[in-house]
């Protein structure tokens, strides 16, 4: 099981059945929302798309089971796709499989993306990223990230190489631990997706505004 799942629930106290006319904004504030996003820039041609491909599809699997809502963005120098959270499981890995590489790396239009699904949300939201190179324009990248941990979402990334993982690295949330950032090799990337943020912590009452 991967570590960036919840690691501890949390009840809701006393509740009635059957459920009364606000039962579904107190569901809502235990929920879980990911959103996985995947390079597929020119460079991810041939194998290490395969690897992703793959790894993503594992990566959804266990989300899925762990009841989060799942959502998907292919990412390059611009949103090369996009699935939004909530989504059927069969509708991510459809698109997922189609996906194509082509063009550079740009990651600011997908942090703009993650904010405008996960800041209205409630419960626990999570950012996962892979990517095989740089951001695009270090700065605003690290900025925009910032303004997602200050509203309490949590930011995991897996790099391809260590010049892709330094990079990436620079985005994750002041406090996170995550010791498994790095992906060695190729032949690596499906294993390193699926297992996004091994190692964390999860706690329901730590973190940024709920």
């Amino acid at each position: 099981m991967s570590g960036w799942v919840r690691k501890r629930f949390e009840g809701a106290g006393l509740t009635q059945s059957p459920p009364g006319p606000h039962f579904g904004i107190l569901q809502a504030k235990y929920r879980g929302t990911v959103l996985l996003c995947i390079d597929v820039s020119g460079s991810m041609r041939g194998s290490p798309l395969r690897q992703a491909v793959d790894g993503g599809i594992a990566f959804l699997d266990e989300a899925f089971d762990a009841k989060y809502d799942c959502g998907l963005v292919l990412w390059n120098h611009d949103v090369e796709a996009y699935v939004r959270p909530g989504s059927s499981r069969a509708e991510l890995t459809n698109r997922l499989e189609a996906a194509v590489s082509t063009g550079g790396n740009n990651l600011l239009p997908t942090l703009r993306i993650a904010k405008e699904d996960l800041a209205p949300l409630t419960g626990d939201r999570v950012l996962c990223v892979f990517g095989d190179g740089d951001v695009g324009k270090r700065g605003p990248a690290v900025g925009a990230a910032r303004e997602l941990c200050a509203l309490g979402v949590r930011i995991v990334v897996r790099g391809l190489g260590h010049g892709a993982t330094k990079a990436l690295s620079a985005l994750v949330c002041p406090g996170q631990q995550d010791e498994d950032r790095l992906i060695e090799d190729v032949r690596s990337i499906s294993a390193g997706i699926a297992s996004m943020a091994k190692g964390l912590t999860v706690s329901r009452k730590s973190g940024g505004r709920r």
